[in-house]
């Protein structure tokens, strides 16, 4: 029986705290969409909306944050995969060798490197290895893990300026429990910055009142993966054995790659006033000129 299950979907569960999970039956409620908001044809937007890849290669140099996963042999569903051996095996392999990740490319016009082009979510094994979604055999699975993916929303600026080229601003609802009705989110705020003297990136990512970065490698972290909810399909070569996929999931626990800035630290304040600006557009240009500039001092410039 061999399927492909959605995995670590989004880094919209991108660093999530720990959560208590309910040990409850799986719920009937397939509702469990994250709306998404504002920015996807707002011409204020700081940055495009997301691409998904497929069938594409991840470009390791263009990566700018990523998180692995491990599915928690846990709770209800994991017992009902439990069934069938060779189901719950697809299923541990598959969330546990892929990745879901955000790239960005860049150009060099002149003598300065710039962003080109929008976002790319993807799901592969590795930051040089191809972008594979689930199947459409399994359509819940494959649409759960490309709709959140896709939650990655641009903040709006006041105005468009120049250093729009060079940092990207964006707001991403983690996904960190459900109710039996829908998601519950933790706001987090994501910032990516090519240096356009060095070519340097950073990836800066605020949540729960601290922020983290990363420079010249991806922001990255590894989240245990709770399965709250499961939906069946035929299998077999007859079509009448039954496969498992997880159709409801969110990260349980986190564990990211890198200790957090300083409390107080000038991004902790910066980022701050990113997230504010997706509640309360629009996000004010002297404080994403500041966030610019501040980037710039990790990257080589100093802006």
């Amino acid at each position: 029986m061999k399927w492909s299950v959605a995995g670590w979907t989004c880094v919209g569960f991108l660093f999530v705290l720990a959560v208590r999970a309910q040990e409850s039956p799986p719920s009937p409620v397939k509702d469990s969409k994250v709306k998404q908001t504002k920015a996807d044809a707002n011409p204020g937007a700081a940055a495009p909306t997301v691409t998904l890849i497929e069938g594409e290669r991840v470009k390791p140099e263009e990566a700018m944050a990523f998180t692995r996963s491990v599915l928690l042999e846990e709770g209800p569903s994991v017992a009902a995969m439990s069934e069938n051996q060779e189901n719950l095996n697809t299923v541990r392999y598959n969330i546990n060798t892929f990745r879901v990740g955000y790239s960005l490319p860049a150009e060099k016009v002149g003598d300065r490197f710039v962003f080109s082009g929008p976002v790319k979510g993807w799901r592969a094994a590795s930051t040089g290895d191809i972008s594979m979604w689930p199947p459409f055999t399994y359509a819940a699975s494959r649409k759960e893990t490309m709709r959140r993916t896709k939650l990655l929303e641009p903040i709006v600026l006041a105005e468009p300026i120049d250093e729009m080229n060079n940092l990207r601003v964006y707001y991403l609802p983690s996904l960190m429990g459900h109710d039996g009705k829908q998601y519950q989110v933790e706001p987090t705020a994501l910032a990516f910055s090519i240096d356009p003297k060095t070519g340097y990136r950073m990836t800066a990512l605020l949540r729960g009142g601290r922020t983290y970065g990363a420079v010249n490698k991806p922001l990255s972290g590894t989240i245990d993966i709770y399965v709250q909810d499961l939906d069946s399909y035929a299998a077999g070569p007859l079509g009448i054995g039954r496969a498992w996929v997880p159709s409801i999931f969110y990260g349980k626990k986190a564990r990211l790659d890198m200790e957090p800035f300083q409390a107080g630290d000038n991004l902790d304040k910066l980022m701050t006033a990113v997230l504010a600006a997706h509640e309360h557009p629009p996000l004010a240009t002297e404080d994403f000129k500041a966030l610019y500039r501040e980037m710039s001092r990790y990257t080589g410039s100093g802006g």
